[in-house]
Parts: C-alpha cells; structure tokens; sequence
C-alpha cells in the first residue's frame, strides 16, 4: 500500500506558547558527548494541537483515558471554509454544500486559521452554527470535529456554550481538536485522520501529534 504522511500538528516551543509550554533538564547538565538526560516537562492540557473531551466542559465527563484509541482515528473529510470570516457562522446549509459527509466521519474544517496561531488574533475565527452543530451529532452521528483555528464555539457574547453541551454531552462524547495546521498540505477532501492523545486519569484535553493518511484506500 502506497500513502503519504502529512503532519498536522504546530511544532510547540518552550517559552513562546499561548498556553505555557516549559522543560526543565533534570539533575545536572550534560558534561559529555554521550549520556542519558531527562527532562521535567510542564505544559497546560490546552497547549498547541490539542484534543478536547468531555471532562472539559462537564464535571461527570470522561478524561482521555476513557476513551479508545480508536475513537481519534477513522475516514475524515476536509471542509473548506476559509472564505467565512471572523465571528461568522459555518451554517447547515455551508455544511451540506462543502462535501458529502459520511455517516460516522471524521469531520476537519479548513478555516484558514493556522497562520494566526501564536498570534494576538488566534482566536479570531468563524464558528459552527447551533443548527449546523445538531445535524453533525444527531444526522451525520460524526467521530470527531477537528479545526485550525482555536475552536468551534458560538462566538459574539454568547455565554451558554451551547456546542460545548452538545458535543460534550454524555451520550454524545464527540472529541474536539483544535489549532490544527497543514491542511492546505491534504491533496484530497478525503483521507484518514490520526491525532491520538495521551491516556491520563482525570485529564481534559491532550496535545497530540495529528496526522494525515493520504493515498488508497484513505481517499476513497
């Protein structure tokens, strides 16, 4: 089988990351050419490229390692909406217009948006409409919901989160990735999608190393 491997993940550097990103080397620096070192790593759960589960938003939610690895990976379709513009909705109809998406996909919105992390204008970005939100979970019953922007929220004031309960619900669980990058990289609309976080009791979100599988059978 031939495919090609593309990365979707943000390089994080200590010191420069929104969400703070520190290693410390342990015990004594390196003195030889040779020899083993290890680092002491302290980074928030919402650093670079990241998935978000449910125990983000709700208290009773499941935590990383509640979930299958299975459930980060699978077929995934690239939506292209980088013509909508800040605190603009992605609506059904922008949906249901942008590519068939198939019952149980992987669900990436190519908003445009990676340029501008790491950036005073990170969080600057459309956002996924309630309406469009409810046909994704109940109609389309998708995987995962990935973006390269910051998130997929309902922008504009709006403080009841309403995307967060519906995804995050329990029943629901949908995993949400964000700030991801590379996607003008994806040759096809279609392709299989990894972006596996770690397994920690009681964490809410992971970085992740997310990639793309291009090439037969992944963009059929």
């Amino acid at each position: 089988m031939n495919f090609q491997i593309i990365d979707l993940t943000h390089v994080l550097l200590p010191g420069e990351e929104q969400y703070s990103v520190e290693i410390k080397q342990r015990g004594k620096p390196r003195e030889t050419p040779t020899g083993d070192i290890m680092h002491d790593v302290y980074m928030w759960s919402h650093s670079g490229t990241h998935v978000e589960v449910s125990l983000h938003f709700y208290a009773g939610g499941k935590d990383t390692a509640s979930f299958p690895a299975e459930r980060f990976m699978g077929p995934a379709i690239r939506l292209d909406f980088r013509h909508k513009q800040k605190d603009e909705p992605i609506t059904l109809q922008d949906f249901q217009q942008a590519g068939d998406i198939r019952l149980g996909d992987i669900v990436i919105l190519w908003e445009g948006r990676d340029h501008l992390y790491r950036t005073k204008d990170s969080h600057a970005r459309p956002y996924v409409s309630e309406e469009a939100a409810e046909w994704l979970v109940y109609d389309r019953k998708i995987k995962l919901l990935g973006t390269d922007s910051s998130g997929f929220e309902v922008r504009g004031g709006h403080k009841d989160h309403p995307n967060h309960h519906l995804f995050f619900k329990e029943g629901n669980d949908i995993p949400v990735v964000e700030c991801l990058c590379n996607l003008d990289k994806i040759p096809t609309q279609r392709f299989f999608f990894i972006g596996l976080p770690l397994p920690v009791k009681g964490l809410d979100a992971s970085p992740i190393r997310a990639v793309a599988l291009v090439g037969t059978p992944f963009t059929e």
